[in-house]
């Protein structure tokens, strides 16, 4: 009796555990940012889809860029300053052809203000739009 009672107790908190994780999971949704990135010093522009941060600017932290035989790579951060104390850091790994083009992985790796602890990961494309900018899309999802 105290056997199929204790099963019964174990069987009811399996199926809690169960039905209330999914509840806690964090809801994925689309995430879109678009960057005009110069080659030059100065902060780029950018828009997006994230709430409380449609737009501000986007500027370069540390990274390793070599470039070797057909191709370049890009490996560091990018921090998006949205101009109202908030903001995020971007992970931004890419391989970058001589045409100008890029395509590439990138994680938000840390938040804070208003949007603080944001997180998304996703695939990035750039295209070449002169001699020295791009257009980085960056698509993925967020929480």
């Amino acid at each position: 009796m105290h056997r199929m009672v204790g099963l019964g107790l174990m069987a009811a908190l399996a199926l809690l555990v169960v039905a209330v994780v999914p509840v806690a999971a964090a809801v994925r949704t689309p995430a879109h940012m678009e960057v005009q990135t110069n080659f030059d010093p100065a902060d780029d522009p950018f828009t997006s889809n994230i709430a409380g941060c449609a737009s501000g600017t986007v500027a370069t932290g540390d990274n390793t860029t070599q470039f070797v035989r057909m191709h370049g790579v890009f490996a560091g951060d990018k921090f998006f300053d949205c101009g109202d104390g908030s903001g995020f850091v971007v992970r931004l790994n890419a391989i970058f052809g001589y045409d100008g083009g890029s395509v590439g992985t990138w994680s938000i790796v840390g938040s804070w203000g208003s949007i603080a602890g944001l997180q998304g990961s996703g695939k990035l494309v750039g295209t070449s739009t002169g001699p020295d900018s791009i257009v980085d899309v960056y698509d993925g999802t967020m929480n």
